[in-house]
């Protein structure tokens, strides 16, 4: 999993360090703000490549004394650096380049240059963004392909780690502002009216700002320990139910620690026939068919007590389809 998301940052970071250079070239010899508003959005991808390389490094560290549950939270954390770097480089001062092109407009030259490096600029994203595609199929087991893998990828990119998510909606939006402008650059040309120059560079911006922004609320949550997914507390609940011996399940609790890397906590009820000394075999017994069942339980602790005849996993199972229908 990290060697897929190892390859798809690395993909960028050649093809944004390309980018970057050539849009830097364009955006001063033409004044395009739309161009210009690029070349920061590449710069900002091209420096997150850094960081996500950074956050990967250190979440393979092993665990040890000081932190028990490994450095897996370290990826969120470098991602979310990442995401400011989208949210403040590539948003903000792209809307502001926009801005002023509108209030203080100036025309724009070497056009054919400029659509050169954005039709060079769109081949290379697409190289990019295909890497990212892969890692995400491979990581999530997506096994549709052609038009399915287009509508498949969309609610895989949750099971996604951070790092290759991250990657695949940079190149996404790197497509997008490329079309819009190039788009832009067209318009100038054939209307001569600049506005639209500085309108691109908004609305570039934007796209970013809110990517960005929606990436770090994603990282933050996942930093301050989120909960595992509701379905798959409810698929590892009505797993154990079905273990002999066990009646019940409840006070069922989860923490990411990280990349699709959970802590989980629950209480099983054991026939009332069990006895004392048989609590801490059941317990390693389940902890071990939930460890080898859900590769995203990395760490469980399961506490055993006599059935007390009184059901609470139905109870616990509807709070966990309420909860899913909250996160949708």
């Amino acid at each position: 999993m990290t060697q897929n998301s190892v390859s798809a940052i690395k993909a960028a970071l050649v093809a944004n360090g390309l980018i970057a250079a050539m849009k830097l070239i364009a955006a001063i010899l033409s004044g395009s703000a739309s161009m210009m508003a690029e070349f920061k959005h590449s710069l900002g991808d091209w420096a997150n490549g850094f960081f996500l390389l950074i956050g990967i490094r250190q979440a393979n560290r092993p665990s040890d004394d000081r932190f028990q549950f490994g450095y897996g939270k370290r990826i969120f954390f470098w991602s979310f650096v990442a995401s400011l770097g989208m949210l403040f480089i590539g948003g903000a001062l792209s809307i502001y380049g926009g801005v002023l092109k509108i209030i203080h407009p100036e025309p724009i030259g070497f056009v054919l240059l400029n659509l050169s490096v954005i039709v060079i600029s769109i081949l290379l994203e697409i190289y990019s963004f295909l890497m990212a595609l892969r890692a995400i199929v491979r990581e999530t087991g997506i096994e549709a392909r052609g038009l399915k893998l287009i509508f498949s990828i969309l609610p895989a990119l949750a099971k996604a780690t951070p790092s290759t998510r991250f990657i695949f909606l940079e190149d996404t939006a790197a497509l997008f502002g490329l079309v819009v402008a190039g788009g832009a650059i067209l318009i100038v040309e054939h209307t001569g009216a600049i506005v639209f120059d500085g309108v691109a560079s908004i609305i570039i911006g934007i796209l970013l700002f809110f990517i960005g922004f929606g990436t770090a609320r994603e990282n933050v949550s996942a930093i301050l320990g989120e909960s595992a997914d509701p379905e798959l507390i409810t698929a590892i609940g009505d797993y154990i139910m079905t273990i002999p011996g066990i009646k019940d399940i409840h006070n069922v609790r989860s923490m990411c620690v990280g990349p699709n890397s959970y802590l989980l906590e629950l209480v099983v009820e054991a026939d009332q026939m069990f006895e004392l000394d048989d609590s801490d075999d059941i317990g390693f017994f389940v902890n071990g068919l939930i460890e080898k069942k859900f590769r995203e339980i990395s760490y469980a602790h399961i506490s055993v007590i006599a059935d007390d005849r009184v059901s609470q996993w139905e109870s616990e199972r509807s709070n966990c389809s309420e909860g899913h229908l909250d996160r949708g």
